[in-house]
């Protein structure tokens, strides 16, 4: 059993707010296989609970919109662009203009799970890389590298155990 999350603090890095990582530990607890996260529109850690991978956030996929960019005609959708920026301390890159988020979203993932025949489950990433205006694409050579490299550095910033993230995308804890 897999379990999906739209959880977590939208457009900050690094931050898991106080219910995400005992929710996402007890879907573990009653039988998930892996639990994904979703919704805060930028790349979370992972870790592992019981040898189990709980992604806390993929990251951005396939999100277009333009009601969230700072150019907007309509005064409401100004002032919510505005007010957006101040609240979580940002500046959209205005080469995203179908994805103005966080700078740091235009990294993301897949998260991949294998399960092999006797029943171990091994936990691995693809990374993604967001192309202004806003198009997702499958992450190669020094994108990719960025990705994985940002991934393991975002897991420590959040107060997770350290990960690394191999050359094909296998995440494991670091010993």
């Amino acid at each position: 059993m897999l379990v999906a999350m739209h959880k977590g603090r939208v457009h900050t890095p690094a931050v898991l707010e106080p219910y995400e990582r005992p929710l996402a530990q007890a879907a573990i607890e009653l039988g998930a296989a892996a639990v994904i996260g979703h919704h805060a529109h930028i790349t979370r850690g992972i870790e592992f609970h019981r040898g189990k991978p709980i992604f806390h956030g993929l990251g951005n996929g396939c999100v277009v919109t333009r009601a969230l960019s700072p150019a907007q005609d309509h005064p409401a959708r100004r002032e919510w662009a505005e007010r957006r920026k101040k609240l979580f301390g940002f500046e959209p890159d205005p080469e995203y203009t179908l994805a103005p988020f966080h700078p740091e979203a235009k990294r993301g993932m897949l998260g991949r799970l294998e399960i092999s025949p006797g029943g171990a489950l091994r936990a691995s990433i693809v990374p993604v890389w967001v192309e202004p205006p806003g198009r997702p694409v499958l992450a190669e050579g020094n994108r990719a590298n960025e990705v994985r490299r940002y991934l393991e550095s975002i897991t420590v910033a959040a107060g997770l155990d350290p990960i690394s993230v191999s050359e094909f995308g296998q995440v494991t804890l670091v010993a």
